[in-house]
């Protein structure tokens, strides 16, 4: 969820009524949701097929999100045949999906904005909101999707002077605050090279800035993550010029803001409080605010058996504890891609030796796999930081590889949802 080139699309105000929704269409029984279906065990099933249940056409889907009860899936994709009447096509454009497991349908929630393209979606933990990127009048904007009515609003409102656009919204549990990254459309102000972090109250219809004043040139925010209420917010601060508080390398950082008190804290530290002195990114935030994991290639974190490589590391921002979590057998390469709203688990994707996607439980230090091939077998994945429900049960993720499913012919990335228990 980096930085992106504007792209052109049509201006939408206010909301857009249910009506004006396109696409809802029903899966053949063949492929219908194993909620409706009553399916139960390990299994893996592709989410991304067309309304015969074939597979996706023209091009691959991406950037999963479940719902916390496991009932929504969102992604997008380039494919154009998901749903009839597909008409936003071009060289790479994705859409917006949102599957419904319960009732096998499936709707394309940019519709009513036109051409163009719209991507990295999140579900709020109540079900009923999808907030999502579209590019309008050639800039991007961050929209929120009613499920049960279809309204369509959005939320990139009353921003600082000369910031006119956003990007990767996260949501609060009932949807009420958006958190997103604001795009400038001038030129940076003093200090900062693109970005600052904002969250939006729907329900009071104001907004205001989360990232801290940067207390140096060249400095920039991204990737923010919410708290179920609200209140705090988790983001990155880079520079691509490197110079932050641990030193010349020290390239970026993780950020916590507290929307209450106001205070901003520095995540990446020692536990006695001394700045990371490399790179860190991806913050995960989980639901009570408490427990925030990230990616580091520093050193000083706490001690690291290889210096060459970058770990996964959990803090607790009550006790200010922090700990390092290693891969299979403490020697496969690990990337933190999402966190579990009690704190309890991060789903994992391993790389080094081996590859796969894993839910790891911080409390037992069990690994259970969550991209096996059709052998059984760890296969290459991805997930995005929606991309586990809270109890672990099911998540959500992406793979171009052709045999995590049978019958696997399209040579595309496709969304996949894994039943682990």
């Amino acid at each position: 969820m980096g930085e992106r080139a504007n792209r052109g699309r049509r201006a939408l105000s206010g909301a857009v009524a249910a009506s004006a929704l396109i696409g809802v269409v029903a899966l053949s029984g063949a492929y219908a949701s194993p909620v409706a279906a009553g399916g139960h065990g390990a299994r893996t099933e592709r989410v991304n097929t067309a309304p015969d249940g074939s597979e996706a056409v023209g091009g691959g889907s991406f950037n999963a999100a479940i719902s916390s009860d496991g009932r929504y899936v969102a992604f997008d994709s380039e494919a154009d045949n998901l749903v009839p009447g597909d008409d936003n096509d071009g060289t790479l454009v994705h859409d917006v999906f949102l599957r419904d497991r319960r009732t096998g349908t499936t709707r394309r929630l940019n519709a009513p904005l036109g051409p163009g393209n719209a991507d990295f979606a999140t579900i709020s933990a109540d079900g009923r909101y999808v907030a999502f990127n579209a590019e309008t009048n050639g800039t991007y904007h961050v929209y929120v999707h009613e499920i049960r009515t279809g309204r369509l609003e959005r939320v990139d409102l009353d921003l600082d002077a000369g910031f006119t656009g956003g990007e990767t919204p996260a949501l609060s549990a009932d949807g009420r605050y958006v958190a997103f990254l604001g795009r400038q459309a001038t030129d940076p102000p003093p200090n900062e090279e693109s970005g600052r972090i904002y969250v939006r109250d729907r329900k009071t219809g104001t907004t205001r800035r989360a990232s801290r004043v940067p207390a140096k040139e060249g400095r920039g925010y991204d990737s923010p993550r919410i708290s179920a209420d609200g209140s705090k917010v988790a983001y990155r601060e880079r520079s691509r010029r490197g110079g932050g508080p641990g030193g010349e390398r020290d390239w970026a950082d993780i950020h916590l803001a507290d929307l209450r008190t106001g205070e901003q804290r520095q995540i990446d530290t020692t536990a006695d409080g001394r700045p990371a002195t490399s790179g860190s990114t991806d913050p995960l935030l989980s639901a009570d605010g408490r427990t925030v994991a990230f990616n580091s290639s520093a050193k000083n974190i706490v001690p690291v058996p290889d210096e060459a490589r970058s770990y996964v590391f959990v803090r607790d921002v009550r006790s200010g504890a922090i700990r390092r979590v290693d891969g299979i057998d403490g020697n496969q390469y690990a990337t933190a891609d999402a966190i579990s709203p009690d704190g309890r688990r991060l789903l994992l994707r391993y790389s080094g030796v081996a590859y796969g996607l894993y839910v790891k439980d911080l409390r037992t230090g069990k690994d259970t796999l969550v991209s096996p091939g059709t052998d059984g077998k760890p296969r290459a994945a991805a997930a995005g930081p929606d991309g586990m429900t809270p109890d672990g049960r099911e998540a959500v993720f992406e793979s171009h590889l052709d045999d995590l499913v049978p019958g696997d012919t399209n040579y595309e990335t496709d969304v996949f949802l894994r039943h682990v228990r």
